[in-house]
């Protein structure tokens, strides 16, 4: 009796007594098949690496061509088993392009955004980002979604339309990076001492970039305290040893010169009524 779905005939055939012997072509072919796909997809992605494409690029790719390939060879495999793989795809896949069409959706987003990240390198591996909400270094960018480690060693998993769909801050594109930091001194302090004293500090440190100079200029006169703003520069690899370093040499010299570091503080003024 023949069984149709969808207009499709699937024969009877289908449903036969399989040999041992197509169960063991079967496996062969799957099992053969599988190893031919993997030793493919890496032999691509690296062909991709010596071109320079990015290695983000060159494992998206060969994610890509992996799945392309596992699909094909399970097609190649069924066929041993008897069944009209053809019929089957035809009649089955009417089913699924109703149920992928609804439960794929944000799947396929995913997958058209990492391709896109994949080919613009907005980012690379092990650079350090901003991205959804979220910091961390790259770790990868999969099929449907991009992975990041925190320096505290948590694992972040982002869906790929998140982190194209919105802006992405790449600390880690440029060699070079400016340290921003801001301190104080009280009104009574002689400013160009302390202008003097913060620019012999910044540029004591080895690994202050002499061009482009550091600055360190008044910035504001606010409640407590005249602030100076500091902007010395490093390679991007120094950027928290300059800042940490900094914090610690600023309290020392201004000790050393005499100069106060205020802290915000009220005065209380009591009235006495009789």
């Amino acid at each position: 009796m023949a069984i149709e779905l969808f207009g499709y005939g699937l024969e009877d055939e289908i449903y036969a007594a399989i040999s041992l012997l197509d169960i063991i072509l079967f496996l062969v072919v799957l099992v053969v098949g599988i190893i031919i796909a993997r030793v493919v997809a890496g032999s691509v992605k690296n062909k991709l690496n010596k071109m320079n494409a990015g290695e983000i690029l060159a494992d998206f790719a060969s994610r890509i061509l992996r799945i392309i390939l596992y699909v094909f060879v399970i097609g190649i495999a069924i066929g041993f088993l008897g069944v009209n793989v053809g019929a089957a795809l035809v009649s089955v896949s009417v089913v699924l392009g109703f149920v992928l069409g609804f439960a794929l959706g944000d799947t396929l987003s995913n997958f058209a955004a990492g391709f896109m990240i994949a080919i613009t390198k907005p980012f690379k591996k092990g650079d350090y980002i901003d991205v959804a909400g979220q910091s961390g270094s790259v770790k990868s960018v999969g099929i449907s979604i991009t992975e990041l480690n925190t320096p505290d060693n948590k694992h972040i998993i982002i869906p790929n339309k998140a982190v194209w769909g919105g802006a992405i801050v790449n600390y880690s594109k440029h060699t070079l990076r400016r340290v921003d930091m801001k301190t104080g001194v009280g009104y009574d302090d002689n400013l160009d001492l302390a202008l003097k004293t913060t620019m012999d500090i910044v540029t004591a440190h080895p690994k202050v970039l002499k061009d482009p100079a550091p600055q360190v200029v008044i910035a504001e006169m606010a409640d407590s305290s005249v602030n100076i703003v500091i902007r010395p520069w490093s390679k991007n690899a120094d950027y928290w040893d300059v800042f940490f370093d900094l914090q610690k040499a600023l309290k020392e010299g201004y000790d050393k010169a005499g100069l106060s570091i205020p802290y915000p503080q009220t005065d209380v003024h009591m009235i006495e009524k009789n």
